[in-house]
């Protein structure tokens, strides 16, 4: 029994500190600049706006020279994690194309971001 208490205690630990990785200052601009891309990723309209085109070029930015891939991830995923109505797989890999550019972070509601170098 003591080696499950052990086992949650670090669990809520991970947990705890996950939620830091969220904080609203680091994800400031992730929060204000992703919402834009929300309408189209979620099949509201047939093609993102000029703001989201714009703002997916500074979370670009942001993401080579600034937060970071795995940060914006974070912020994404902590962001969209169970909202309605949920992004739609095809739209998010259509934005690039749509916004031409190139997506330097992933865009996903349950993805590992972890795993991003």
């Amino acid at each position: 029994m003591p080696r499950f208490a052990g086992c949650c205690f670090l669990l809520l630990l991970l947990v705890s500190g996950l939620d830091l990785a969220y904080s609203e200052s680091q994800c400031e601009l992730v929060f204000e600049y992703f919402p834009y891309c929300l309408e189209f990723l979620t099949g509201n309209y047939y093609k993102p706006s000029r703001r989201c085109c714009g703002h997916i070029y500074k979370l670009n930015r942001l993401a080579n020279r600034g937060l970071g891939a795995q940060l914006i991830c974070w912020c994404i995923e902590y962001m969209v994690r169970g909202t309605e109505p949920r992004m739609m797989a095809d739209r998010i890999s259509e934005l690039p194309t749509k916004c031409q550019t190139h997506l330097s972070f992933p865009i996903s509601e349950w993805m590992d971001c972890n795993s991003i170098g």
